[in-house]
């Protein structure tokens, strides 16, 4: 058996492509997680990040994950990354679950669940796709690729 040592410059090389190829295998799509920002803000409302709760406040950023939970006489704005809008009004709890982006900046797909309350949806047209924006309650799906409409949930 002969056994040649590798060069620290070989080794080198070999690590490196190896890295660059695990790094290209993620997406950019899933690195994304801002979904957008808020826009407006009337009465108070509330910001679940992970265990976190933050105030809302106009211009905070929203993170897929995030949940906005509004008071009553309460809504929130958020400007998405795609150029869409919603607006959570009143007494409404509402949680991003996807907001990712084509590498040309079109919507490639957003979800979201509406556990209670409205949700007023003003969808950017994506033109030649399936359906890509989702509003999700307990009983019903709402999927769009460009509209405006409403979306409403109350449970007992």
């Amino acid at each position: 058996m002969i056994r040649r040592a590798i060069s620290p410059k070989a080794l080198f090389l070999t690590l490196s492509a190896g890295a660059l190829m695990a790094l290209s295998a993620v997406s950019p799509i899933a690195a994304q997680t801002v979904a957008g920002s808020i826009s407006a803000l009337t009465g108070t409302a509330t910001i679940t990040r992970g265990t976190a709760k933050i105030p809302a406040a106009y211009g905070a950023k929203i993170e897929v994950g995030d949940r906005i939970v509004t008071d009553a006489s309460s809504s929130v704005t958020v400007a998405l990354s795609d150029g869409s809008q919603i607006e959570v009004t009143d007494s409404s709890n509402l949680t991003i679950n996807e907001n990712t982006l084509n590498p040309d900046g079109t919507r490639a797909g957003t979800k979201m669940s509406l556990l209670n309350g409205m949700v007023r949806s003003l969808v950017r047209s994506t033109a030649g796709t399936p359906p890509n924006f989702e509003v999700h309650t307990p009983n019903a799906v709402a999927s769009a690729r460009g509209t405006s409409f409403d979306v409403d949930y109350h449970h007992d």
